[in-house]
């Protein structure tokens, strides 16, 4: 502890959704403890995402089978309190490693993780969006309730921005989709796709771009082809930033559930998600400018990642997700 002042580990290292969701946590407990030293642990591919939060003061970068050289690391910082946002044996071990007298996680860990803490706190999870979840925790820790007007997700910075607006360029408003996500039971098709950026081209006069990883081009590319109109391909084109700047910038965001849609969110784009196997009250878009479309199926939510039918996602048309997209379109957009 320096001047008083704590050292603070945040631990929660991936996924992409998941560390999101915890951001606006992290930008209470920066409220509520100004003078603390803030880390937080992550994953390389998240880290030039969080680095330009003004909440942290460093970021760990955790590689994969690096975890003796990370543990290292942390003990250097003398931590004093380690919240545990991951609820996991690895990241609770992390969080006992790190030399911390005081270590926190949520009341439902897994994988015997519990046994890490000295504090449990926050919400239970049942109907609980995870925001509210990593909230609840920060809530408890700091005796401070967060208040409606004090939750806010990515900070993006003027390159960012800039680099986005070169991908894109002026003109016609645009609906980025992202279609991908590493569940394949969350994935809603290729030829669904392929019809819906049609009809929005079509009925909304709408630009239509494609977001994804460099290893999604080639999915992405088999929608394209299928598609009466031209869309454009970014997958591989965008850094996490970027891509959080296309989305910035976007008119709306459609999406399954997948990290993109959580960043989608995050940074105040209208978001419309293709619900199946898991649970959008807990892990759907978060903030009322978002609709989820789902299909009734009796056995939704699974959390199933491998499903022989998959009807949840089969059921979902893309009518059902056209007429969720005019809601936040509008008129359609005559070009010149």
């Amino acid at each position: 502890m320096t001047s008083g002042a704590p050292n603070i580990l945040i631990v929660k290292y991936s996924s992409l959704g998941d560390v999101v969701n915890a951001v606006p946590a992290v930008n209470l407990l920066r409220r509520e403890r100004p003078k603390a030293l803030v880390y937080w642990l992550l994953r390389k591919e998240y880290a030039g995402l969080i680095s330009a939060n003004p909440c942290v003061d460093g970021v760990i970068v955790y590689e994969r089978g690096g975890f003796r050289d990370v543990v290292k690391k942390i003990r250097a910082l003398k931590i004093d309190v380690a919240i545990d946002l991951q609820g996991l044996f690895k990241s609770g071990l992390i969080g006992y490693l790190s030399g911390a007298k005081t270590r926190v996680s949520f009341p439902h860990t897994r994988e015997g993780s519990s046994v890490f803490y000295t504090q449990r706190l926050g919400l239970k999870r049942e109907g609980v969006h995870a925001v509210m979840e990593n909230l609840s925790v920060i809530e408890e820790f700091t005796g401070k309730r967060c208040g409606s007007g004090h939750v806010s997700g990515i900070s993006l910075n003027g390159a960012a921005t800039e680099k986005a607006a070169l991908l894109i360029g002026g003109g016609v408003p645009f609906v980025a989709v992202s279609p991908t996500s590493r569940w394949r039971t969350k994935m809603w098709g290729q030829g669904a796709f392929t019809s819906l950026a049609d009809m929005l081209i079509e009925n909304s006069g709408v630009r239509v771009f494609f977001t994804g990883a460099d290893s999604d081009r080639g999915y992405i590319e088999g929608i394209l082809k299928g598609m009466k109109h031209q869309a454009i391909n970014l997958a591989g084109r965008t850094d996490l930033k970027t891509l959080a700047g296309v989305f910035r910038a976007a008119r709306l965001v459609v999406s399954c559930d997948s990290g993109s849609m959580h960043l989608a969110s995050a940074v105040g784009a209208p978001v419309v998600a293709v619900f199946g196997p898991t649970d959008p009250r807990y892990t759907g878009p978060f903030g009322k400018n978002s609709l989820v479309v789902t299909a009734p199926v009796d056995c939704s939510p699974c959390r199933k990642r491998n499903c022989g039918d998959m009807k949840c996602m089969a059921r979902v048309t893309p009518e059902m997700v056209f007429d969720g997209a005019r809601r936040f379109l509008g008129e359609k957009y005559e070009r010149a």
